[in-house]
């Protein structure tokens, strides 16, 4: 179903009507997100001091959009899925570079970052502009604008020498926007446990929601 939305600010409304998701993504939630001024309406709203409010629900056919009339209707028929929209947003925003220290690990959490519909990127190329941005003086920064996030995803107490080492590459690039699973039942890498490790078992939602929810968090982060 489409979405229609209302931007406040003290008694000036704005309101738009019947946008697919790919529309209300690019015109509204992408700057919205970003704290950029949205065009509505002919004229600018700042998410600083406005207020965002979106419906989903059946199309508003044009004589329903007569007289003004058009809120009116999305409110009766719609429902108010401003929280819901603004999360999934931030989730996808959140493009992700995949670490798997087993291959069972790595196919686990591609499968739920699909799920997500979350962007990813190729692991190899993130750690090569890793590598680049190091410097002697100091240690290697990658910009928010090539990537947001990674996922360490780690199944073993004990993992390889080799998946630490570029484990502490992305925690040293990326800090906070490196995020560490842990699948199956054994303890998380004795170096990683006071990192705020995720367990994740791929058959249980809500391994699911709590992904999403440090993607979202990642993702709605600014840049």
């Amino acid at each position: 179903m489409p979405f229609h939305i209302e931007i406040r600010h003290s008694f000036r409304r704005a309101w738009a009507f019947n946008l697919s998701e790919e529309k209300l993504g690019r015109a509204i939630l992408g700057p919205w997100r970003r704290g950029e001024p949205v065009e509505l309406g002919d004229r600018e709203w700042d998410p600083r001091d406005s207020t965002l409010l979106i419906l989903e629900g059946p199309e508003i056919a044009p004589p329903e959009l007569a007289h003004g009339q058009g809120w009116h209707h999305a409110e009766r028929s719609g429902r108010n899925v401003t929280a819901e929209a603004l999360s999934r947003a931030a989730t996808k925003a959140a493009t992700v570079a995949l670490l798997g220290e087993t291959p069972s690990a790595q196919r686990a959490v591609l499968d739920l970052l699909g799920k997500l519909e979350t962007p990813i990127v190729d692991w190899a190329a993130v750690r090569a502009r890793i590598l680049a941005a190091a410097t002697v003086v100091a240690g290697p920064r990658l910009d928010s604008g090539d990537v947001v996030a990674a996922v360490l995803a780690v199944e073993r107490e004990e993992p390889s020498p080799a998946w630490l080492f570029e484990a502490g590459l992305a925690l040293g690039a990326l800090g906070g926007r490196a995020i560490v699973v842990q699948l199956g039942e054994q303890p998380p890498p004795a170096a990683l446990r006071d990192l705020g490790v995720i367990r994740i078992d791929p058959a249980q939602p809500a391994s699911l929601h709590a992904l999403a929810e440090r993607l979202r968090h990642v993702g709605a982060a600014p840049g």
